[in-house]
């Protein structure tokens, strides 16, 4: 999602009005596709937490929204990996994180390719039977502009 240039710091970068239509408009295409969470876990940094905030309501979430410091850049996917481990049991799991990092931790799961065509605001359902690496299927991956159209 579209986030400001102007902040003290990366962790506090804001989304911007784009980005808050960006995050509602992936809810909305979210909604469409039946995704609905059980737990929404999203990166400490501000603009994750907000677009989690605004996706929520599109998916009837009406749970607390966690955050995760292993959704924050510079994580190895083992380490994400790890810290779902006390949501294993939960059958669908929103990760709302960033880019590049977010595209490398699904790449892991799955051991397939995800930078490519994988942008700010895209979504992929990923069947993880096991919290191992490369044990993920790729179900599904929409852009934002795919989504948008759902909408």
């Amino acid at each position: 999602m579209t986030a400001t240039d102007t902040a003290p710091r990366d962790a506090l970068r804001a989304l911007t009005p784009v980005g808050e239509k960006e995050a509602l408009l992936a809810g909305a295409g979210l909604a469409k596709l039946g995704v609905i969470p059980a737990v929404i876990l999203a990166s400490p940094l501000l603009r994750a937490r907000q677009s989690a905030q605004l996706v929520a309501p599109a998916l009837n979430f009406t749970g607390a929204i966690t955050e995760l410091n292993e959704l924050a850049n510079d994580h190895a996917p083992a380490e994400l990996l790890r810290a779902l481990k006390p949501y294993r049991a939960a059958s669908v799991i929103l990760l709302v994180g960033h880019m590049p990092s977010l595209a490398e931790h699904l790449s892991g799961f799955t051991d397939r390719a995800f930078v490519a065509g994988f942008g700010k605001g895209s979504a992929a359902l990923v069947e993880l039977p096991e919290l191992r690496l490369g044990a993920g299927q790729l179900l599904w991956r929409m852009r934002l502009d795919e989504l948008a159209e759902l909408a």
